[in-house]
């Protein structure tokens, strides 16, 4: 008896997995499309340039997503003094990694855009 219970609760463990791994293919649809729909949204409400093709300030890295990432303008939307979080939770530079933020802040830091006031906070200079 105690083999068949263990037996039924391994097959719904199973079955359960399955569905997630399709729940998890069906979110990232999903995303992919709401991305695209943001993508028509911006073009059509006249900021064509804002996620392809070359930024004032040079050229734009693309995201996971496909998108492009201008990174003037996500430093124009910083407050005067953020942190590495604040920077990750940015609608359009979360998509990439921490790792990746991380190297973005030494840049502005070595461009002298901002100063490091304490670990992992910042203030634009």
């Amino acid at each position: 008896m105690a083999t068949d219970l263990k037996v039924s609760v391994r097959r719904q463990i199973d079955r359960l997995e399955k569905e997630l791994a399709v729940a998890t293919g069906q979110v990232a649809a999903l995303r992919d499309e709401i991305k695209r729909h943001e993508l028509v949204y911006d073009m059509l409400d006249g900021r064509k340039g804002s996620r392809r093709g070359r930024s004032e300030a040079g050229v734009l890295k693309r995201g996971p997503s496909g998108a492009t990432i201008d990174w003037t303008a996500v430093f124009a939307t910083l407050p005067e003094q953020f942190t590495l979080d604040s920077l990750l939770a940015h609608k359009t530079a979360g998509e990439k990694t921490r790792a990746y933020h991380r190297q973005v802040v030494a840049r502005w830091s070595k461009e002298g855009r901002i100063r490091r006031t304490g670990r992992g906070m910042y203030e634009k200079t």
